[in-house]
């Protein structure tokens, strides 16, 4: 038992079909299943059971102590620590006495369910029962996980059966005040950025509260982060095209053996909880069930919880060098030159309050730029050239979409101050008495080119954000616009940190290549057939070796699929000369922003020649 009245899964014990389909709340709603599908209580009841069999789950003391014990040995495999911020493990300690929860953490990699499992096991909170895909009830691991706190589900593929299975369970769960754990993404996030989040379970577990299953439910946002991930190898194959390895005890064995090494830390940081009887109000007040309205409230509730999890990932040295290192388009950088070039990072990160990771903390030391540095070599991410009058670095041959993925955990953290950097040269182009108006068109127009890619607060919010980012680093900078273009460059240069270039450059010439397929498919249907991807991947290797791209990582096939959903939002994938022009206007947008770019990039390069030559 949890203290308080909760009740946990500590003792012996299992939940089964037979038991979910005892409660009351089985039979009314299996009848009014009956009635939406048409079949006879009976036949669905004979249809429902092996999938409650399936999901069944349960708390055996020993296999319960035993996985985690596998999943310490596992994660000390190559980290050093397992590291939780005290202050935030009290307060969730006593959020979980307080009510029912479901823990909603970010994907990065097989290891976070182990890192989650461990952590709360050592630091005295209650077990988690964790739902994962089918794919990993694999033996021996299905009937272990079964025994610790595991429900393996599967997609439903539009089953009405197996979703009220699923929606029983998940209701019967938080009826015992269980504290729940998943995914929000559903799947791991193969670009180091969170991905979009997966509804299907949060709709189930706010439908379970809507019946007053439980009297509130706390959604609580998990950041789980890593100094450095062997998986991000994996992820840059993906990228190019390489389809994923089936889960099966030989793909584990594998597993096991990779993690072997010396990757620094793992770190899981609490969010700001998030009420659900705050955020929604009173179930009552909740749209009809399956209504646009209801989707609606569902997507902005999801896109909180991400935005907190966002908001806890601790910036991690890896990320930022591997940012400055990237940005250099191949050219080796010394010790001293990525520690200018990280300075304003971590200087803007400080005074947000962003959490920066130990690796990341001594950056502005030599002794910390490397540390990091050595860390990366043995896997191959970053090349040292040594035994000249100073050693230099620079990304490992063929590893920027490995690099990319680090650098892509922290992007968010910097998007104000980056798309402010775009809309003042656009806007300082405008006609004097339109800057100010077309500096925030512009601002707007970045955040839609961008909506598949990050997590934007709503439009308003969005503009106040980056007007006040801007007004920190430049108060003066309405007086500069009205200087057009001279105005806008100088400010740029007083600006003690540029990132458009850095930060958004790769997105923005992966869109480029998907926009280059659509005009060349003529007024004809856009990304027609399944070899799209393939020929937009083999456009990009050629633009690359040609130069017409800036940086490598900007040939991902994640990268183009956020693109494919960006062009066939705006239409741009339909047939017809009005769909054409609409591309041409589409690539015509995205060479403006390149060529800003360009111009961003040029005062960047000169303001660090300058640095140096001050430093001696």
């Amino acid at each position: 038992m949890v203290e308080g009245g909760g009740t946990a899964m500590s003792e012996a014990s299992r939940i089964d079909a037979a038991q979910v389909a005892a409660s009351p709340r089985f039979a009314s709603g299996l009848a009014a299943l009956a009635t939406r599908t048409g079949l006879g209580e009976d036949e669905l009841r004979r249809r429902v059971m092996p999938c409650l069999h399936e999901l069944r789950t349960g708390h055996t003391p020993w296999i319960h102590r035993l996985n985690t014990w596998a999943g310490r040995k596992l994660c000390h495999r190559g980290y050093e620590a397992i590291d939780y911020d005290a202050t935030q493990v009290e307060r969730i300690r006593a959020l979980l006495v307080a009510q029912s929860a479901v823990v909603l953490s970010s994907h990065k990699s097989y290891l976070d369910g182990g890192a989650l499992n461990v952590g709360f096991n050592d630091h005295g909170l209650p077990p988690l029962t964790g739902f994962a895909g089918i794919n990993m009830a694999f033996w021996p691991l299905g009937a272990a996980w079964r025994r610790a706190n595991g429900v393996f589900i599967r997609r439903s593929g539009g089953d009405p059966v197996y979703s009220f299975a699923l929606r029983q369970l998940l209701g019967y769960l938080l009826e015992r005040r269980l504290p729940l754990q998943w995914f929000l993404e559903g799947t791991r996030s193969r670009t180091g950025k969170l991905g979009p989040p997966m509804l299907g379970l949060l709709v189930y577990a706010v439908d379970a509260w809507r019946e007053a299953r439980c009297e509130d439910l706390l959604l609580l946002p998990v950041a789980v982060a890593y100094d450095q991930l062997r998986e991000s190898q994996e992820y840059a194959a993906q990228a190019r095209g390489e389809a994923k390895a089936p889960e099966t005890l030989g793909w584990l064995l594998r597993f096991v053996r990779g993690q072997r090494g010396r990757f620094g830390r793992i770190y899981v940081r609490f969010g700001e909880p998030l009420s659900l009887r705050a955020a929604l109000g009173s179930p009552a007040m909740l749209p009809p069930p399956d209504s646009p309205q209801m989707n609606r409230v569902l997507r902005s509730l999801a896109f909180e919880v991400s935005r907190r999890i966002n908001r806890a990932i601790p910036i991690t040295g890896a990320a930022l060098l591997t940012l400055a290192l990237l940005a250099a388009r191949g050219r080796a950088l010394s010790s001293r030159q990525l520690r200018i070039a990280v300075r304003g990072y971590l200087e803007h990160a400080r005074f947000h309050g962003h959490a920066l990771a130990p690796s990341a903390q001594g950056l502005d030391r030599d002794q910390g730029v490397a540390a990091v540095l050595e860390d990366l070599q043995p896997d191959g991410l970053v090349e040292a050239i040594e035994g000249g009058t100073t050693d230099v670095y620079r990304i490992g041959t063929g590893r920027e979409l490995q690099a990319a993925y680090y650098r892509n955990t922290i992007v968010h953290f910097y998007l104000e101050g980056a798309i402010a950097e775009l809309a003042l040269l656009r806007a300082a182009c405008a006609p004097p008495d339109g800057r100010a108006a077309a500096f925030a068109s512009e601002v707007l127009a970045l955040r839609e080119l961008l909506e598949y890619e990050f997590y934007f607060p709503d439009e308003p919010q969005w503009q106040r954000n980056v007007e006040r980012e801007l007004a920190r680093l430049a108060p003066d900078w309405l007086e500069s616009l009205d200087e057009g273009e001279p105005g806008a460059h100088a400010l740029l240069g007083r600006i003690a940190t540029l990132s458009s270039d850095m930060m958004l450059r790769p997105f923005i010439e992966g869109f480029s290549i998907v926009a280059d397929v659509l005009v060349a498919s003529g007024p004809g249907a856009g990304l027609a057939g399944p070899q799209w991807k393939a020929h937009a991947l083999a456009l990009g290797a050629q633009y690359l070796a040609q130069r017409r791209l800036r940086h490598a990582d900007a040939v991902s096939g994640h990268l183009l699929g956020s693109a494919e959903r960006l062009v066939r939002r705006r239409g741009l994938c339909e047939p017809g000369a009005a769909a054409l022009a609409q591309r041409e206007a589409f690539v015509a947008q995205l060479r403006d922003i390149l060529a800003r770019m360009d111009v961003v990039r040029g005062i960047a390069v000169r303001r660090v020649v300058h640095d140096l030559a001050a430093m001696g």
